[in-house]
């Protein structure tokens, strides 16, 4: 009976229809397989991440066992300054370093660093995963790295082992280095480690160094404000410390405060009062062992470069090769002293130089490092004399207003409105009247000459166009008596400058620092050539080139003719207050300056005395002297290959400001407490500067024939200058074989003296001159207009 049972429902099932299998949709097995496979993915990144992490664990393992012998190398290997070639020029140890035992601080102290930087230090095993995600979220969203998710033993790990760049890879390692971190100490030891060796500002390493700089006392003694308030100072330490800013370390003490009671750590009794307190700052920096061998000048240089770069190599370990030979240094101290010393009136000589690749070979910023830090070389500002003329005459030849050296210039007197009926009337020595060639004018230093020339170009365009072509950062004023060097620039500017002429019209920027090493070894900071392709093009300089030559050998630098082919430029400025010498030979360039400097004790400030003296006299010979070894050693007719190295984007250089002409003596500019070496030109700063003076027999001095030249001719020595009562001595010979412009190729055209462009009816001066059509002006003046378009001049 059973068997005939289950017969009949074996046929029922069999004559009942088949259900169909319900088909999913595309879009169903699309999205089924896409979920799938980002699942699968999601689990092979995991996989993959966590074999990268642990890998980077394993790698960083050995560096923890070694934490002790890290923490004595840091905190006692030195920062040291080297020259080119190894010889040390300064060094810097930190000896500030005062560890205390977490056992011995009072808790609240301990909390208020807990507070203000990782307040789930017991909780987590090295990283806040919480933290991290903000970081990973900023990242995603950013495409940055920040410091965000750090924990108080990724903090130590970046200080003991990592390198200062943010990057991933660098987080990464530092998360690596965590780990190993917590599972070698405690949490007690880990905190002890890092309140020990973090910087807390003012040069306070550690929690004891910061305690006694700022209230004066041991960690121990420090009371819940003022813990609270050095306890924020860790984040922010340069700026956010109360000797800088007392009024924002209040605030963050404030902040520290809230998170302790909001984590229990203190009562609300305590909270008010550590509130209300202000704590009573000391402000006191630690004494450290540091030591200058040499260069004092170029060191002091160099570490103003290093804190540009935001490297404080106090924290110790670091090492910095600069580009300094130090036998040239020695050379030119010894030579400048030399001259110096025999000196009746100047008691200050500076000299800078560098090679045709912009590495500073030697600086020699002053007398007397001990008694004034103020570096002649590369921070007073000085007026240059007419060694600026080069600058004037080298634009004429670019805009066209002089052709060559036979170019004829007025000798006319001058006579420049100031306002309120006051006149600029520049100086000759040597008379007034008729024309010189440019030969003359430059080689026998002319003044009156040079004004013309910078009026024909127009002051303000002069001006502008000399900032940008010759990089000057320093202000060139606008006015005519610039053309011989009124407005004060520095002479690692002129250095700069002058590299141009020596360079076909390539402009190289002087660096000192060839190499940073930190404290890892890894290399920090690497210099470089830097060059910049200006306007002046070769065939200026090639003329220029000439005329600097003349100077040496029959003009008013002969004495810096025993430095072989040398080409250069003298300056004089009022009174005799700063004797120059600038020029180059063979790639190398070279800056002298001469200035009798004294101590204003009711002012307290340094000033400098007249002179009666001139540069070629007294700046040349100091200049010929340091340059004879410096070319011998690095001289080269070869120029650099700028083919390897990256243009700088300072040919976009904008010109600064202008700054409105005084018109009265007394609207002088104000002295500066921070320009120590200031000069003021008398009469305010339309006031001329004289030029060089007349050569030493009374006469001008005739330049000589260049085939004469012993650089062009050795063997043939230079033939002695003939007097002359004239100013347009012989000229000379062209070589050139191209035909000069007549008379017809010309035409007058009147002009804007302050722009150089064309004249209108709304310029207040306005002057003729000649250009050849080709190169007339073609635009109207845009620095003056209507009164209604804002009148007078902008």
């Amino acid at each position: 009976m059973a068997t005939a049972k289950r017969t009949v429902v074996n046929e029922r099932k069999k004559a009942a229809p088949k259900k169909k299998k319900r088909q999913s949709s595309p879009l169903v097995k699309f999205l089924k397989w896409t979920f799938l496979t980002l699942v699968f993915a999601g689990c092979v990144g995991a996989m993959g991440s966590a074999w990268f992490m642990y890998k980077n664990i394993q790698e960083v393992e050995p560096l923890v066992e070694h934490i002790d012998e890290k923490i004595k190398e840091y905190n006692s290997k030195p920062s040291r300054i080297y020259s080119a070639h190894g010889k040390l020029l300064y060094e810097i140890r930190p000896i500030y370093r005062d560890p205390v035992a977490l056992s011995d601080l009072p808790e609240y102290v301990k909390y208020a660093i807990l507070a203000a930087e990782d307040k789930r230090f017991y909780e987590h095993h090295g990283v806040d995963y919480m933290g991290l995600a903000r970081a990973t979220v900023h990242l995603a969203s950013k495409g940055e790295v920040d410091g965000g998710g750090s924990t108080i033993t990724m903090q130590l790990a970046k200080k003991l082992f990592s390198a200062s760049q943010v990057t991933f890879r660098r987080k990464i390692q530092d998360i690596s280095i965590a780990f190993n971190l917590e599972k070698k100490y405690t949490k007690d030891q880990i905190l002890e480690l890092y309140i020990n060796q973090i910087y807390y500002g003012e040069q306070a390493y550690g929690l004891n160094a910061a305690a006694e700089i700022y209230f004066g006392k041991e960690a121990k003694d420090l009371d819940l404000a003022e813990a609270a308030m050095i306890a924020r100072c860790i984040r922010l330490p340069s700026s956010q410390n109360p000797v800088r800013n007392y009024q924002i370390s209040d605030f963050n003490k404030k902040v520290v405060l809230n998170t302790m009671l909001e984590q229990g750590w203190i009562t609300q009794g305590e909270y008010d009062k550590a509130k209300a307190e202000k704590p009573k700052v000391r402000g006191f920096a630690r004494q450290k062992f540091s030591k200058i061998y040499a260069a004092p000048y170029f060191v002091a240089a160099v570490k103003r470069d290093l804190d540009q770069l935001g490297i404080n190599i106090s924290e110790g370990g670091y090492t910095i090769t600069t580009t300094l030979d130090s036998d040239l240094q020695e050379s030119a101290e010894k030579s400048t002293e030399r001259e110096i010393r025999n000196n009746d009136e100047a008691n200050v000589g500076a000299f800078i130089c560098m090679d045709s690749e912009g590495r500073i070979l030697a600086d020699v910023g002053g007398r007397d490092f001990s008694k004034n830090q103020y570096s002649f070389t590369t921070q007073s500002p000085l007026q240059p004399g007419s060694s600026f003329k080069s600058f004037v005459y080298s634009e004429a030849l670019k805009e066209g207003v002089l052709n060559d050296e036979d170019s004829e210039i007025s000798n006319e007197m001058v006579k420049w409105p100031l306002g309120n009926g006051r006149y600029y009337n520049p100086r000759n020595h040597g008379g007034y009247g008729g024309s010189v060639s440019l030969w003359s004018a430059f080689v026998n230093s002319i003044n009156v000459p040079a004004v013309h020339t910078m009026i024909n170009i127009g002051p303000k365009r002069a001006a502008d166009l000399i900032t940008e072509d010759f990089g000057f950062d320093s202000k060139i004023q606008p006015y005519p008596a610039s053309a011989l060097g009124a407005s004060e620039v520095k002479p690692i500017e002129m250095l700069e400058a002058y590299s141009v002429f020596a360079l076909d019209g390539r402009r190289v920027k002087p660096y000192r620092i060839k190499e940073i090493l930190g404290p890892e070894g890894n290399i920090v900071y690497q210099g470089k050539m830097e060059y910049v392709t200006t306007r002046i093009g070769p065939s200026i300089c090639a003329t220029m080139d000439k005329l600097m030559r003349g100077v040496v050998t029959s003009g008013t630098g002969t004495q810096a003719g025993e430095c072989p082919d040398a080409r250069g430029k003298t300056g004089t400025t009022n009174d005799g207050k700063s004797l120059w010498f600038c020029g180059y030979s063979k790639g190398v360039i070279g800056i002298a300056v001469v200035a009798n400097q004294t101590y204003d004790r009711k002012h307290h400030r340094w000033l400098l005395r007249p002179m009666n003296q001139y540069g070629g006299s007294t700046a040349a010979p100091i200049w010929a002297q340091a340059m004879i070894p410096t070319i011998a050693k690095y001289g080269s007719d070869v120029k650099p290959d700028f083919s390897k190295h990256a243009e700088s984007d300072e040919m976009k250089h904008k010109p600064k400001p202008e700054v409105p002409a005084a018109t009265d003596a007394n609207n002088a500019p104000a002295d500066n407490p921070d320009d120590q070496n200031r000069v003021t030109i008398d009469g305010g700063p339309g006031a001329p500067a004289t030029g060089d003076g007349p050569p030493a027999d009374g006469g001008d001095a005739v330049p000589t024939d260049p085939k004469n030249d012993p650089a062009s001719n050795p063997g043939t020595g230079d033939v002695p200058p003939t007097k002359t009562n004239g100013t347009n001595g012989p000229k000379p010979p062209d070589d050139s074989k191209t035909k000069k412009p007549s008379d017809s190729d010309y035409v007058e055209v009147e002009v804007c003296a302050d722009s150089g462009m064309l004249a209108t009816r709304y310029c207040p001066e306005t002057i003729n001159r000649r250009f050849l059509k080709s190169k007339r002006p073609r635009k109207k003046c845009t620095i003056h207009h209507a009164p209604d378009e804002g009148g007078g001049m902008k």
